[in-house]
């Protein structure tokens, strides 16, 4: 309220009079006979009712503004979502009912506090929970929603057109929006979050924030970590549960629960999955309960206040082989032997094999058969024609697919190299084996296919294989500009270096005190290829220490370009496989751990990925031909098949097509929109384009599936206490004020004191007002009554 004078230019003579009536007072009250506070105070009085009647000659009135009735708009929205339908106390009323109540939503008639809010204002109802939706009233709430949409319901609200009459949202919620992160202050309107709800359900327990931790090392299980929060269970025994598909429960961590209302981490182990896609259930409930966890029977014996935080869906894709690593050997070696034996036992990996049984000898002339050109090593074999001619190395294939592959010795084009392996190993083979093309290929596998090299310490690699100054030597993580002086390793002990402690495939038992008993009684090796310093950039995971204590780098490793390198410097490693059953198990695998780490991460000819965002899934997939460049000429057939909640009873697949992306070349893209709580898979099926069906080789280029769970409960349930903090942060955000439920009475009287964007103005002029009146006729009255206290007439 503001006080104005319509009058202004009437204040100067105002003012005058003021001072001239002050004056004469002043000189008549200082003859009269009053004497002490009785002279003060009628001089007060007089003076007052003079001031007052001077002022009042410039007419001032009293002006405030207040909401334009019917012009401004208010909008009520109330949380639809199903997280409000449960009772914080088994038994109780729900959120849900308390709120439909306070909204009038069980009977016809609105409640007194929105009729006289409506007095003012134009108010609209609307719930909110995936999105907004207009309602007439509230007895439409159902509770339902599978989301807490809050930040974008109410960016949409306040962000309105500017010709917007928004005066202000009501926001009635437990204060757990799913989309939290999204807020948004920008915008005009106050919002008034009204917080539904006191205290977090009890009894309860909830599964929160759960991740998984996996690797694509043998018997390495899958690690599930989560947090336990509970409320009511304090000091009592509770157990987490891996569930799988079959509903059989895969293992079971039991602990108690510290305090209530702390979350409690727990990881579990679950043993290794099959390869490809897997879906679990996590289950946390009271330990009592476990043994009645098939068939889901303890959800009806528990006690909980609600059970919809009480599971969390997971898919694990492990990914599906088989995975290729190309070998190739100088000689016949005894690692070779081990290293094989080792992958037999490893369905996922294949090791075709390129070993050289003879070198080349192109200054010598064999004293052979007249007209005989090739080597007489294959003579009686009846391959004539296609055996090594003597000026050229004899190699033997093993392990290849057919006869074709490997059959004009190491690949020469990126069509036969890249599209079929992941990784290659070379083992006690010199560099002048390969032609400057070969070597530059293995590079360009690397840097730019992303491959993964290995070589092994065989007595003609590194600096004795002539290595140094080549396009491989470069790659590798070890210099090797320098020759040694130093006598050979003799009874040489392996140790991990800290890198190689944090490194899980450099690992075979489950602790470090374990690893470390089993790396002191392991034999001496005598083979190692010395080497000085690693490049930038590059890890020694192990190292090996002669008999001065000197360590030497054992296995180095580094990223090139898209790929990976490593480098094992011991020659003799199958020592190790030789002591006794127990120490031939640990080599194997090694050696096994060895080819994954190689193989992980390297990308496919065709990749798919699922990226869901709530209900929409956006699935790409990346196409390359052999010679790895994207290939856009193709068909992209993707089936989306739910997961069957009856095994006998197999889901229909949806199929869907994917278009090519205007983004990246080789990329194509589909979407696909869940519609029921569950696990799904998509398997992409890639052919070739119609334009080049009818020419040679197979029509389906291949195919990859990948796995998700659409588990909208798990975010809209995963906090159920009231959310006080978020509703504060907006409410000072916008200017607004937290309420409680029982506070919506008071809201038509606080809504008639914000600034509104239409608003009118009412005015009162003092002259007309009664109080004036009466205060001036007081005022003199009192000053008459203490002077005739004081004697005077």
């Amino acid at each position: 309220m503001t006080l104005l004078f319509q009058h202004p230019d009437r204040v100067w003579f105002a003012a005058g009079v003021i001072a001239v009536g002050l004056v004469l007072l002043a000189v008549g009250y200082r003859r009269s006979p009053l004497r002490g506070w009785t002279r003060c105070a009628a001089l007060a009085c007089k003076a007052s009712a003079w001031i007052l009647l001077a002022v009042l000659v410039a007419d001032p009135v009293w002006s405030r503004t207040q909401p334009k009735i019917g012009e401004n708009e208010v909008v009520i929205a109330a949380d639809n979502s199903a997280s409000l339908a449960i009772a914080e106390q088994a038994g109780k009323t729900t959120r849900a009912a308390q709120m439909k109540a306070a909204l009038g939503g069980n009977s016809d008639a609105a409640p007194p506090w929105l009729d006289e809010l409506s007095k003012m204002f134009r108010v609209k109802t609307q719930m909110v929970g995936e999105r907004l939706q207009n309602v007439g009233d509230f007895q439409s709430l159902t509770h339902d929603g599978q989301k807490s949409e809050l930040s974008g319901a109410l960016k949409t609200l306040r962000q309105n057109s500017p010709d917007s009459h928004l005066a202000a949202v009501v926001l009635i919620s437990d204060g757990n929006p799913t989309d939290a992160a999204a807020w948004q202050r920008e915008g005009r309107a106050p919002v008034f979050p009204v917080l539904v709800g006191q205290a977090a359900p009890a009894p309860d327990l909830a599964l929160m924030e759960p991740t998984v931790t996996q690797t694509p090392f043998e018997d390495t299980p899958i690690t599930i970590t989560t947090r336990v929060l509970g409320h009511g269970f304090a000091g009592k025994e509770v157990s987490v549960s891996a569930i799988d598909e079959l509903g059989k429960a895969v293992t079971t961590e039991k602990f108690r629960l510290a305090k209530d209302g702390e979350a409690q981490a727990v990881r579990l182990r679950v043993p290794a999955a099959k390869p490809g896609v897997s879906f679990y259930r996590l289950a946390v409930m009271e330990s009592a309960l476990t043994p009645k966890i098939g068939g889901d029977e303890w959800k009806m014996l528990t006690s909980e206040a609600t059970l919809a935080n009480n599971e969390r869906k997971i898919a694990i894709d492990r990914g599906s082989g088989p995975y290729r690593v190309l070998y190739i050997s100088g000689r016949p070696n005894w690692e070779y032997k081990f290293l094989r034996r080792a992958l037999a036992a490893d369905t996922e990996v294949q090791m075709p094999s390129l070993i050289r049984i003879a070198k080349r000898e192109p200054k010598f002339e064999w004293r052979g058969r007249a007209g005989e050109t090739s080597n007489p090593l294959f003579r009686g074999f009846g391959q004539q024609g296609k055996a090594q001619r003597y000026d050229q190395p004899v190699l033997v294939r093993l392990g290849t697919r057919d006869a074709k592959e490997l059959s004009d010795g190491f690949p020469k084009s990126p069509e036969e190299f890249f599209g079929e392996y992941r990784a290659i190993i070379i083992d006690d083979l010199e560099a002048e084996y390969f032609t400057q093309e070969q070597m530059h290929l293995i590079e360009r596998f690397v840097s730019e296919r992303g491959g993964a090299l290995l070589m092994l310490g065989g007595q003609e690699c590194y600096q004795a294989g002539g290595y140094d100054h080549t396009p491989i030597g470069r790659m590798l993580p070890v210099y090797l500009d320098r020759v040694t002086q130093a006598a050979p390793v003799s009874d040489g002990r392996l140790n991990l270096t800290r890198e190689g402690w944090l490194e899980p495939w450099t690992r075979l038992r489950t602790t470090r005190e374990e690893d470390e008993q089993r790396l002191a009684q392991m034999p001496g090796f005598f083979s190692v290829n010395q080497v000085f310093s690693i490049k930038p950039g590059a890890s020694v995971l192990a190292t090996i220490s002669d008999q001065e204590q000197t360590a030497h780098p054992a296995l180095a490793a580094q990223r090139f370009g898209e790929g990976r390198v490593g480098a094992l410097m011991i020659a003799d490693l199958w020592r190790w496989g030789m002591k006794n059953d127990e120490a031939r198990k640990d080599l194997d695998r090694a050696w096994r751990q060895l080819m994954r780490w190689l193989v992980v991460d390297v990308p496919d000819r065709i990749e798919i990925t699922a990226t869901p965002v709530g209900n929409r899934v956006t699935l790409a997939v990346r196409v390359r031909d052999r010679a790895f460049r994207p290939q856009d000429d193709a068909m992209v057939k993707i089936e989306v098949t739910p997961a069957a909640k009856d095994p006998t009873k197999p889901a229909k697949p949806s199929v869907l097509y994917a278009e090519p992306s205007l983004k990246e070349a080789g990329l194509f893209e589909a979407e696909y929109f869940t519609r029921d709580p569950g696990f799904y898979r998509a398997t992409a099926t890639v052919e070739k384009a119609a334009a080049h069906a009818d020419q040679a080789g197979d029509k389906v280029l291949g195919s990859k599936t990948t796995g998700w769970a659409y588990d909208p409960g798990a975010v809209e349930f995963a906090a159920l206490s009231p959310g006080r903090a978020w509703m504060e942060q907006v409410a000072k955000d916008t200017g607004g004020q937290v309420l409680a439920l029982a506070d919506l009475p008071r809201l038509p009287e606080l809504l008639k004191n914000i600034r509104v964007p239409i608003e009118e103005t009412l005015t009162q002029p003092l002259w007309h007002a009664p109080w004036v009146f009466a205060l001036m006729l007081g005022l003199l009255i009192t000053e008459w009554w203490l002077r005739r206290k004081g004697g005077m007439v």
